[in-house]
């Protein structure tokens, strides 16, 4: 009766009251986000190591195992489970509920911290992530065109994705299918030999000789100037023109004994529209972000 009363007694009051939830309703509803998932943090820390060239079983027994051994003694773990393939491990370390996420992904971070020194020379740095359902992607665009996949890669790694990532609550971007522009040495055994090469002295020739380090510093008057010593090949030519060996006169270039070519990465994505060669690009949000 209360509400019925102050309502006929004072109808300015009342209707300053609607007005109120009227405008504070318009405003929150522009503010409404909109998922497929609720914004939950569910209680799993994954640790992801990629090994190049790596067999699942030389996965699983030199990066999973010592991973699973390191976080293993952590308290608050209700599960902890692996998963190894072909250059690639993944660590599934799942809490109970009612930790604290934040704490938890850091003491994983932590224990891998200490046991990296121990992971093959090759495999790279182990990735700890926590687990987020808002991190699907939410998008998916096609490329593609007449243009050669040059082309095509050029503009959506140099164009389209950075005007896409300006958007506001775009998050992470990534391509699928495209290819970056790749120098190709192939070598000829038979040149190589008669040279009296090998082709670890083609490796180290082209590891030492196009190089881009920095050169020091040079203080003129009152000026410090930093010096960049940029000595990388940016053509086939210059790449072709790398001198290998140079004994009693004769110098040998990497044309000597290899072919060198412009040409793409090896293909490790395909992307297709009506059944043509395309590029995806897979869009993710922020977490805070509105899907729609």
């Amino acid at each position: 009766m209360i509400l019925s009363d102050v309502s006929i007694k004072r109808p300015i009051f009342t209707a300053m009251i609607m007005m109120a939830i009227l405008v504070f309703g318009a405003v929150m509803y522009k503010r409404l986000s909109v998922d497929l998932f609720p914004k939950v943090d569910f209680p799993i820390v994954t640790v992801t190591v990629v090994y190049p060239g790596a067999d699942p079983e030389t996965m699983e027994t030199k990066v999973a195992d010592p991973i699973e051994e390191a976080v293993n003694s952590l308290s608050g773990i209700d599960q902890l489970r692996s998963t190894s393939l072909e250059g690639v491990a993944q660590v599934f370390v799942q809490f109970e509920i009612g930790i604290d996420l934040d704490i938890a992904a850091q003491d994983v971070r932590d224990r891998i911290a200490g046991v990296q020194r121990d992971l093959p020379q090759g495999a790279e740095p182990p990735v700890v992530e926590k687990l987020d359902i808002g991190a699907s992607p939410v998008l998916q665009l096609a490329v593609s065109g007449s243009a050669d996949a040059i082309t095509l890669a050029a503009y959506a790694e140099d164009v389209l994705k950075p005007g896409l990532e300006r958007i506001d609550g775009v998050g992470k971007l990534e391509l699928v299918g495209s290819r970056e522009r790749e120098a190709h040495v192939w070598i000829d055994p038979e040149r190589l030999r008669t040279y009296g090469l090998t082709v670890t002295d083609v490796v180290n020739a082209l590891g030492s000789q196009s190089v881009d380090l920095p050169g020091g510093r040079v203080t003129r008057g009152s000026e410090e100037l930093v010096v960049r010593t940029n000595a990388q090949a940016a053509t086939t030519e210059e790449l072709a023109n790398v001198v290998i060996s140079s004994s009693q006169g004769a110098i040998i270039r990497v044309r000597d004994v290899a072919e060198v070519e412009d040409g793409l990465e090896e293909q490790r994505s395909v992307a297709e529209v009506d059944g043509k060669s395309a590029i995806a690009v897979v869009l993710r949000k922020q977490s805070d972000a509105n899907t729609v």
